[in-house]
Formats: C-alpha cells, structure tokens, sequence
C-alpha cells in the first residue's frame, strides 16, 4: 500500500548552511578563484556579514595559522589589500570553499559535524587540527588548492 501525495503543504526550509547540488559541482570543478558573478556588487565586508561560516572562521582566534596559507589560493580579503573588488571576490570564493567543506558528508570527516555553520576540528590553542575534521580538510585546501575539494562526498 503507497502513502497519498500530500500537496498544498509547504517544503520544509532549507537549513541555513545547506549547498545545493548545483553549486557543489561548480565549487568541485573550480581550479582557481573564480570571484563574484555578474551583478554582484557586495562588499568583502557585506559578504562576511551575510556568512554565518566565513565570519565564525575570521572571528576565531584558534586558525590563524590558516589564514595566510588561504590567502594564497582565494586572495586576501582584508583591509591589507587596497582594492575593493579584488577584496570582494576572495570573500566570495572563500565563503564559497568554507560552505562547500561544512557540508561534505560527516561520514567522510568523523570529527566534524556537517552544515553546522562551523568549521569543527581546530583545537590546540591554534597550533593543531584534529585528524579527519573540517579543520583539517581547510587546512589541506590552503596548501594544495581545489584540486582537494573535487571528489569529497556531500
């Protein structure tokens, strides 16, 4: 016996820190940075305001180990560097990878909880990150770039 389509009702909300599949396979088959799309003229800092992760990430003081190594595969998103544009999009594109790696599948990386708005596994005063967390993952893309991120299970 099959249950009755229930129509009318409304589709419960999408959690907060969810990907869509689209843009899951748009993060897995970037190389390289590919900035905001058209017709987005936010700010890097608007953009950190907008991103539970991002601003939970630079607001942390366990990761700036991280931090510098990151710079080097999105940009740099601080006030150090003078152009706005070029501030935006390596926000964009870091929010984009801190997304993309708080939803791979907490079967893959048992240390962490996924779409949490997290990234779990920073430990140590700053100077660690727990084995098979996001943390880590994180820690992985900063030195060897999206290539890491193409087959990770979400």
């Amino acid at each position: 016996m099959s249950m009755p389509i229930r129509t009318g009702l409304p589709r419960p909300p999408i959690p907060p820190n969810y990907m869509r599949a689209a843009e899951q396979k748009q993060v897995r088959e970037m190389t390289s940075p590919m900035g905001r799309p058209a017709g987005d003229h936010r700010s890097a800092e608007r953009i950190i305001e907008q991103s539970p992760v991002l601003r939970r990430l630079l607001d942390n003081h366990d990761n700036y180990h991280v931090l510098d190594e990151l710079m080097m595969q999105v940009g740099d998103w601080t006030e150090a560097n003078p152009d706005p544009e070029s501030r935006a999009n390596a926000a964009y594109d870091l929010d984009k990878v801190l997304r993309f790696i708080d939803n791979v599948d907490d079967r893959a990386l048992s240390c962490s909880r996924n779409r949490n708005g997290y990234i779990d596994g920073f430990c140590t005063n700053g100077y660690g990150t727990a084995h098979n967390s996001e943390a880590r993952l994180l820690q992985a893309f900063s030195y060897k770039g999206y290539e890491i991120l193409r087959y990770l299970p979400t």
